[in-house]
């Protein structure tokens, strides 16, 4: 009898016989006005390429699921649906998106790139980018090495989960301005091959990893035509200034710690402006942000978001309360907004939280699907206990209904 690797091989033959057939046909009906030369050889081509698809060992037709296939198709049961108008937390609290949404229905995969972006290399021992095995348990909470490693893991997984595309981009030491200001340079680079590029920094986490961020772009506003969005900043007082999160015309600043990226004409016009921005030739007075906080973010909210919101949803600006601030922020007695992160909790002062929000994540979506396993075979997973007859040789004897019964 033969094993399984020998039907799966004939399988695989048979199944590329019948491509190359179903080729043969269509090219010899679509080149009925060719000549018979360019005939033959489109067909050749496309046997070629049929044949290159089912043997090709990066993409194993009938071979062993990748990790990322395997959670591809793991959280298909607890996904929720891009076009669904609202979503119930753990908790009982109801999100709904906008009023004409969706504009997103369809999942974009690999049209996405999930993107974190630092100097800094978790390689030290027990850190991410270490190849030796982790121990979670011990994993340091408190210093960069513990935080980015967390961070990086709940993105990372994030992608996984819905078939984004993943990149570490360490970056080089900037010259003559601060190291985040490489943010906008990434992304103008990263959106020639992306339909999105989405940035999360090392200290924040995506908190419900079964939403897909479609549907965040149908809560949020972002629509076809939209370039950049971002949530606005905490509220705080800093030094006694009450204003100090705002730019100088008022308006609270938006934080660059999540920046989602569509690649339009428009963005990368953006983009430009942005990334040359501490150079002061177009805005003479965004020299002192190169090196002076908040750095690019200061620069966004002061000239960009401002020249180029043409229509007033280029820019988007996420609600804090969605993708800014954590449950406790407002035990900071300067923080005067309550925002906690609902959807992506930002951990700019508790830095050392940042791994129990991944554990707290990551925990709950695993909880969810072993939730929804065992109460969808109920009849398979719960034995319940007859009550014992009472006989002579007495009652313990276990009766466990469609295990112990005879049939």
């Amino acid at each position: 009898m033969p094993g399984p690797i020998m039907s799966y091989n004939k399988l695989a033959i048979v199944s590329g016989v019948f491509v190359i057939i179903c080729i043969l046909i269509i090219s010899t009906t679509a080149g009925l006005h060719e000549s018979g030369s360019k005939v033959v050889e489109k067909i050749k081509e496309s046997a070629k390429e049929a044949a290159n698809d089912v043997c090709n060992n990066d993409r194993p037709v009938f071979g062993k699921p990748t990790i990322s296939d395997s959670f591809l198709r793991l959280y298909e049961s607890i996904r929720h649906p891009i076009d669904d108008p609202s979503y119930t937390d753990a908790s009982g609290k109801v999100h709904e998106v906008k009023e004409d949404a969706p504009w997103w229905r369809e999942a974009l995969r690999n049209e996405i790139l999930i993107v974190d972006i630092d100097t800094r290399v978790p390689d030290k021992k027990n850190e991410l980018w270490n190849k030796d095995r982790l121990n979670w348990e011990t994993m340091k909470s408190e210093g960069d090495g513990g935080m980015v490693s967390a961070a990086f893991m709940n993105h990372f997984f994030y992608a996984q989960i819905h078939g984004y595309d993943y990149r570490f981009i360490n970056a080089h030491d900037m010259e003559g301005m601060h190291n985040t200001w490489v943010k906008p340079h990434v992304l103008h680079a990263l959106l020639k091959k992306y339909k999105f590029v989405i940035f999360i920094d090392a200290d924040a986490t995506i908190q419900h990893l079964e939403v897909p961020v479609e549907w965040l772009f149908n809560r949020w506003g972002i629509t076809p035509e939209t370039s950049i969005a971002m949530p606005f900043d905490t509220r705080q007082t800093l030094n006694g200034d009450e204003h100090a999160s705002e730019d100088s015309r008022g308006k609270l600043a938006l934080n660059t710690g999540v920046v989602i990226a569509q690649s339009l004409p428009h963005t990368f016009e953006m983009l430009d402006a942005w990334k040359e921005c501490p150079t002061g030739v177009r805005y003479p007075d965004c020299k002192q942000w190169a090196q002076a906080w908040s750095h690019e973010q200061k620069a966004f909210s002061e000239y960009i978001r401002y020249d180029f919101n043409p229509n007033g949803t280029n820019i988007i600006e996420i609600p804090c309360n969605d993708a800014m601030g954590y449950p406790g922020l407002t035990e900071h007695s300067w923080i005067t907004s309550k925002c906690t992160g609902q959807f992506i909790r930002h951990h700019t002062i508790d830095k050392q939280r940042t791994k129990q929000s991944t554990e707290a994540a990551m925990m709950q979506s695993l909880t969810d699907l072993l939730h929804q396993e065992l109460h969808g075979k109920r009849d398979t997973y719960f034995v319940k206990e007859k009550e014992a007859k009472k006989t002579k040789a007495g009652g313990n004897e276990p009766d466990l209904i469609g295990l112990t019964s005879s049939k």
